[in-house]
């Protein structure tokens, strides 16, 4: 197209003797000429503004995080430049496709839902780790995946309960485009809303940057799968709670440490900026799930040291032209609506953990916009399902008009069972048994968290007349495909399509049985 604008259609206008058009035609080349400049212009400052980063890179530094050598510090950059490569293709090739706006969400039902903005959106966690990585092949030997640990676990758990295996998708490698594509596909047709990519930083002198992250920088490169998204940071040490032995080539530096994490003591540490140019072509990807405009980025656990950080990446999102970051952060609790405490002394507890966290300030900003009750076995769970509570529950909406929606995103777990990391007798069993007890289960939990989003608050009519790319209201499931711990959506040998199809059926069955 370009060719043509400064080929053809000039020299085509020339020859017109029509004096007002061509003078058109002059201004319409000049324009091209100024937007050129321009353009020239901003890559010229880009480029400026990289080098200079570089430069104070790697003759700065303060603490263990930025003291690092000049070879990780190309490495960095390498792997930057990579993925804002793959940001840049990526931006091009979606302006033909149907994902070419955050609005798209395929498949019948999600198309109703972005008429109206009823349901909540349903993220499922996804993690990444199924291929070849560097750092697992040092931890664990070369080639080392998941894979390695669900194909040598046996049959059934030590309950007898068979252990789930893929059929569909297979033991795929997660960085061939395929079973990324045939993977989003399916979270579509059955109504999951995004995926919530499981994201490895490390701020360590030895070993900086991201891991596990080629699955999703194809992503950027080939555009599958093509759907909504949003990263997690799971900005945890690594420790060897697996059942499998150390690569030949590791030595534990620290007892039971496979990887540890560190994190900047201020926020002018230049790792932080390389972080977030990192994250740079994922927040700008036009199928990155934001609110009111901002990246929704989520924290596994609450750190302290994860503060400066999160303050940091907020300024530098207001810098790279967002109104700032969306950040959640996970605590192990119950959710406050829909899990409540027989013990009030525990359920005290819990709410003065959720109030310190969502009132931690740095620079006397806030840090983290909600909590999630993140999706994992606990002890309060167990035997229980979600209710939906009983002021909400009531056929008139007078006794929920005094209650105040939770700042607490509901996290779901599908199953649990670890037993492929771990030996039968020390795996940890959650929400196991009956297949179709599991899956019942599960579905119980799923309608109370979306009606309770839904239908609980006297702001529905608000949240209707909201666009479903700015709604901060989710369901977090886990997980998509957490295989060696039994949480698996896609389709397996014990489930079938039996969870994805319960997603699907319970967000038809509240639209159109409605609210009370």
């Amino acid at each position: 197209m370009t060719g043509t604008i400064n080929g053809s259609f000039v020299q085509r206008n020339k020859r017109q003797k029509d004096n007002k058009q061509r003078s058109s035609t002059y201004v319409s080349v000049d324009n091209i000429l100024k937007m050129s400049f321009l353009g020239l212009l901003c890559l010229y400052l880009y480029n400026f503004f990289v080098i200079a980063y570089r430069a104070h890179s790697e003759s700065s530094g303060s603490g263990s995080s930025s003291s690092i050598s000049n070879n990780n510090n190309r490495r960095i950059n390498t792997i930057i430049d990579d993925v804002a490569e793959a940001g840049a293709t990526t931006e091009v090739d979606h302006e033909s496709t149907s994902m070419g706006n955050s609005n798209f969400n395929g498949g019948a039902i999600q198309e109703k839902e972005e008429e109206d903005n009823l349901l909540p959106r349903v993220l499922a966690l996804v993690f990444p780790q199924f291929h070849q990585d560097p750092l697992n092949d040092y931890l664990w030997g070369k080639g080392f995946t998941d894979w390695d640990n669900l194909r040598k676990a046996p049959a059934k758990n030590r309950n007898g309960f068979a252990i789930p295996r893929p059929t569909e998708l297979g033991y795929y490698d997660y960085t061939d485009v395929e079973p990324r594509k045939k993977q989003g596909e399916l979270a579509l047709q059955y109504g999951i809303d995004g995926f919530l990519y499981h994201h490895y930083w490390f701020y360590d002198k030895d070993h900086p940057g991201p891991n596990l992250h080629q699955p999703i920088v194809n992503m950027l490169k080939d555009g599958h799968p093509d759907m909504p998204f949003a990263l997690h940071w799971c900005a945890i040490k690594w420790t060897n709670t697996w059942s499998g032995n150390v690569g030949p080539d590791f030595v534990f530096k620290e007892g039971g440490v496979l990887q540890k994490q560190y994190f900047p003591t201020n926020n002018t540490d230049p790792l932080i900026t390389a972080h977030y140019e990192w994250l740079k072509p994922f927040f700008h990807h036009p199928n990155y799930i934001k609110v009111d405009g901002k990246p929704l980025f989520m924290l596994y656990q609450r750190k302290p040291g994860a503060m400066v950080v999160f303050h940091r990446l907020n300024e530098l999102a207001q810098q790279d032209g967002f109104p700032g970051l969306y950040a959640t952060v996970g605590l192990s609790k119950p959710h406050a609506h829909l899990l409540p405490m027989k013990d009030e002394k525990q359920e005290r507890g819990f709410k003065v953990m959720m109030g310190r966290t969502l009132g931690h300030k740095v620079s006397n900003l806030k840090v983290y916009d909600k909590v999630v009750s993140y999706p994992n076995p606990s002890d309060w769970a167990e035997g229980r399902s979600l209710e939906i509570p009983s002021w909400c529950a009531s056929v008139t909406a007078s006794a929920s008009a005094s209650q105040t929606r939770a700042m607490d995103i509901v996290g779901i777990i599908s199953s649990f069972d670890n037993t492929p990391r771990r030996s039968l007798e020390e795996a940890n069993l959650f929400a196991t048994g009956d297949p179709q007890e599991v899956v019942e289960n599960f579905r119980k939990n799923l309608h109370s968290a979306i009606y309770y989003e839904a239908c609980c608050f006297p702001d529905d009519k608000v949240r209707l007349q909201k666009k479903k790319q700015d709604d901060d209201r989710f369901i977090i499931i886990n997980a998509m495909n957490e295989w060696a711990e039994g949480m698996a959506l896609e389709p397996s040998d014990v489930y079938g399509r039996s969870f994805l199809e319960t997603i699907r059926d319970t967000k038809r069955s509240i639209r159109e049985k409605g609210c009370r």
